[in-house]
C-alpha cells in the first residue's frame, strides 16, 4: 500500500473544501462562526454544521440562517442524539462531508475570508503536506483582540488547520475517550510519511473566554491547578490514541521512524505523568487545613515545581482568601490563565514552516503539548534523530 498515496494533491483548480464547524451550547456566538464560514471568498466550499445535541439555541440559530442563506456555499446541518462528545462529533462531521480537504471550524470561532483561500493556494506549493495551518489572533468573549499566542512551538490549535481527507480515511474512527478532536491528528501526517505545513497568513480569530474548556482566565489559582490536572488527562488520552494510530498504521504500511515516534510519545507520557502528580500535590495542598501548608513549605520536597521553599510558599499564597481578595481590590481580579499571549506574531512564524517528522522528533516543543521538562528530552530516551 502507497501510504498518503491518496493526499497526492492532483487538485485542479478548485478542489472540494468542507468545513466542519462543531458546536455545542454556543448561542452566543454561533451566528458570527457560520456567518464567516459563509463569507468565504472560495468558490467550492461545504459547510458542514453539527450540533451536538446543543441545550439552548444553538442549532435553532444555526438552521436560521442556513434557511435565509442565498449564497453560493452548500450547506448541511446535523443535530446529534445523544451527544457523542468534541471526538464523536467531528468525526461524524467528517462521514457527511465530501471535501477533499477538512477545515477544523469551532462554533465560537471566526474565520477570516481568506482562510480558505490561502491553503488553495499553499496546496501546489506542498505537495507532500497533508495538513496545513495559519496564524491566528485571539479574540476573548466580547471580541477583543488579546494578542497572538507566543509559545515556542511552531504549531497552532486545530481550530486553525485544515486536513487532507487521507487523515481520516486512512485510519479508524477517535476512540469516544478523546475530549481534543486535534491533538491525536496531528502526527497522522508522519505516519503517512508525509507533512504538516503552517502559513504566515492570520486567517482566524480564535475565542478563548470563560465559555470554553481552555478558557482564557481562571479567578482563582486552586481553579488553575485543577484545570491543569484535567486537561493533563486529556492530553494523555491523547497520546495513547497516537500510540493506537502508529500500531494501525505499521500494520498497513512502512513508517518511517515508526521506532522513534514510539519512544516521542513514552517521553511524552512520562513528562505529563509527573506533571500530573505535581498538580495534585498542589490542589491538595491548595485545599488542606493551615497547618498542613505551614507544614508543606518546611518540609524538603523532591516533586517537581515544589523543591524550593519560594515556590512552596507561592503555592500557598497564591490559595489564601486574604491575598485573593487584595488582588481584586487592586484591580486583578482573574489570573490569566494563557499567560503566553504577546502583542506580534513571533518572528519565526512571520514564514512558512514546514514540519517533516525529522523536524518533529527532533524539536522538544513541536506539538500542542509542550513538556515542562525539556531538559529531559535530552537526556531520557525520547526518540530524536540527533
Amino acid at each position: 500500500m502507497n501510504a498518503g498515496g491518496d493526499g497526492a494533491n492532483s487538485l485542479g483548480t478548485t478542489p472540494r473544501f468542507s468545513f466542519l464547524m462543531i458546536t455545542y451550547n454556543q448561542e452566543q456566538y454561533i451566528a458570527d462562526a457560520l456567518n464567516s464560514a459563509l463569507a468565504q471568498d472560495y468558490p467550492n466550499l461545504e459547510i458542514i454544521v453539527s450540533d451536538d445535541c446543543s441545550s439552548d439555541q444553538t442549532f435553532a440559530i444555526a438552521t436560521d440562517i442556513a434557511s435565509n442563506y442565498r449564497g453560493p456555499h452548500k450547506i448541511i446541518l446535523n443535530r446529534n442524539e445523544p451527544n457523542l462528545g468534541i471526538g464523536g462529533n467531528f468525526y461524524k462531521a467528517y462521514t457527511l462531508s465530501s471535501g477533499e480537504w477538512l477545515f477544523m471550524a469551532a462554533g465560537d470561532d471566526i474565520s477570516l475570508p481568506n482562510r480558505c483561500r490561502v491553503v488553495a493556494e499553499a496546496i501546489p506549493k506542498y505537495p507532500r503536506a497533508l495538513a496545513f495551518g495559519t496564524n491566528i489572533k485571539v479574540i476573548d468573549g466580547d471580541n477583543t483582540l488579546r494578542g497572538y499566542i507566543g509559545i515556542p512551538s511552531p504549531l497552532q490549535p486545530g481550530a486553525a488547520l485544515a486536513w487532507h481527507r487521507s487523515i481520516f480515511s486512512q485510519f479508524p474512527a477517535l476512540a469516544p475517550s478523546n475530549k481534543m478532536e486535534d491533538f491525536p491528528l496531528m502526527t497522522r501526517p508522519f505516519f503517512l510519511n508525509k507533512q504538516l505545513v503552517m502559513l504566515p497568513e492570520v486567517a482566524l480569530h480564535y475565542r478563548i473566554d470563560g465559555h470554553s474548556f481552555t478558557g482564557i482566565n481562571r479567578n482563582t489559582a486552586l481553579k488553575v491547578m485543577r484545570y491543569k490536572v484535567v486537561l493533563t488527562d486529556m492530553t494523555v488520552a491523547c497520546v495513547e490514541q497516537r500510540l493506537r494510530d502508529l500500531d494501525y498504521a505499521e500494520q498497513h504500511w512502512r513508517v518511517n521512524h515508526a521506532d522513534n515516534l514510539r519512544a516521542r510519545f513514552a517521553w511524552m507520557l512520562r513528562s505529563m505523568q509527573r506533571e500530573k502528580i505535581s498538580y495534585e500535590k498542589a490542589v491538595q495542598i491548595m485545599e488542606a487545613p493551615y497547618w498542613q501548608r505551614f507544614l508543606y513549605v518546611m518540609r524538603p520536597s523532591s516533586l517537581i515545581f515544589h523543591r524550593s521553599v519560594f515556590s512552596r510558599l507561592r503555592t500557598v499564597l497564591s490559595s489564601m482568601p486574604l491575598l485573593i481578595a487584595l488582588k481584586r481590590l487592586w484591580g486583578q481580579s482573574e489570573i490569566r490563565y494563557m499567560s503566553t499571549l504577546v502583542d506580534e506574531i513571533l518572528p519565526e512564524k512571520r514564514d512558512a514552516i514546514v514540519i517533516s517528522t525529522e523536524f518533529f522528533l527532533n524539536d522538544p516543543s513541536c506539538d500542542c503539548y509542550v513538556s515542562a521538562f525539556p531538559e529531559s528530552f535530552y537526556q531520557e530516551d525520547s526518540g530524536r534523530l540527533n
